[in-house]
């Protein structure tokens, strides 16, 4: 008994989701497609996936599960072109940060008897400090010791939910349940607008008559701050994933502005003790982060230590009926 699980999109997230799920052949025949065609081979070489066909429709016109790992700013044409191939009883999957927008179009566009939730990903702490997006980034253990958000409209099928946390488990991490309007308010924090600063920080710093000079002295803070471009998950056309949850990140900015001001103003006024206090603390909760980040020993409600075994997994899968579409 086998189920196909499909994934689109070949770059860090997508092939390692392929290489998580290995040790589970026996019963997940994995399909991957890239419209980099110099990635399937790549995938297949690498062991992450069974079969990398060339045409999209191919690869997911027998799928059971289908998950979407492309860039921001070609979730919607991928959604629209793909849903018409999807057969009754297929669970779609999205990896993106962005929630409610996504939903919001899953719900105009797919068909009667097909399931929506996201499933995005949060990585292993041993990567953090990767910058990397590309196919050459994957890992086998890349969600280990890592939540996988889950989210859904009030509607979903409840089976749906449960085949993902099962997913999420299977591929070394563990289901974290979360109200899509708050995680797109968290995101929008936690990767929005770190991507956004270290591209205003550019902007203010070449573009001033200095940078002739500046660029021969620009060394490690620079950098530092500045990588964070690359870690923008859109191919052609960025600012997506801003636009598309534009409220949270005008407010995230405008806190950001705040912060700014409130050190600028202390700087001007030489207020060197309520400056030095600003830099303490920002490291002390830094460091408090990163060492929870890596203890990743979050306070739990529910136990997900316990790993589905394949039968119940397939079990789950197996047991779709005609169910509507969520609304």
């Amino acid at each position: 008994m086998h189920i196909q699980l499909t994934v689109i999109g070949l770059d860090k997230i997508g092939t390692s989701i392929g290489l998580a799920l290995k040790p589970h052949i026996e019963h997940i025949h994995r399909v991957g497609h890239d419209r980099k065609g110099e990635n399937h081979k790549k995938a297949i070489d690498l062991g992450a996936f069974d079969e990398t066909p060339s045409n999209i429709k191919s690869a997911v016109e027998n799928a059971d599960i289908v998950i979407l790992a492309v860039p921001i700013d070609e979730i919607l044409e991928t959604i629209e072109f793909i849903t018409p191939s999807l057969k009754a009883g297929t669970v779609l999957m999205d990896t993106s940060p962005l929630k409610i927008s996504i939903s919001n179009f899953v719900t105009k566009h797919l068909p009667e008897e097909r399931h929506f939730v996201t499933f995005q990903p949060t990585i292993n702490p041993m990567y953090l400090h990767e910058s990397g997006r590309g196919i050459e980034n994957a890992h086998e253990d890349l969600f280990k010791n890592s939540k996988i958000i889950i989210t859904s409209s009030p509607s979903t099928n409840g089976e749906a939910l449960k085949l993902a946390a099962d997913l999420a488990k299977f591929v070394g991490s563990q289901p974290f349940f979360a109200d899509p309007f708050e995680i797109d308010g968290l995101i929008a924090a936690t990767e929005i607008l770190p991507q956004i600063t270290a591209a205003a920080y550019i902007h203010a710093v070449t573009e001033q008559a200095g940078w002739v000079e500046g660029r021969k002295v620009a060394g490690s803070s620079f950098q530092s701050l500045s990588q964070n471009l690359y870690l923008i998950n859109e191919r052609e056309f960025f600012g997506r994933a801003a636009t598309q949850n534009k409220e949270n990140t005008i407010r995230v900015i405008n806190n950001l502005i705040i912060s700014l001001i409130n050190i600028r103003d202390q700087i001007e006024h030489d207020e060197g003790h309520t400056i030095e206090q600003w830099f303490k603390t920002a490291k002390e909760n830094h460091e408090k982060w990163l060492r929870e980040r890596h203890q990743a020993n979050w306070d739990q409600v529910e136990d997900y230590s316990q790993v589905p075994t394949s039968g119940e997994f397939l079990g789950k899968m197996f047991g779709f009926g005609k169910r509507k579409k969520e609304k």
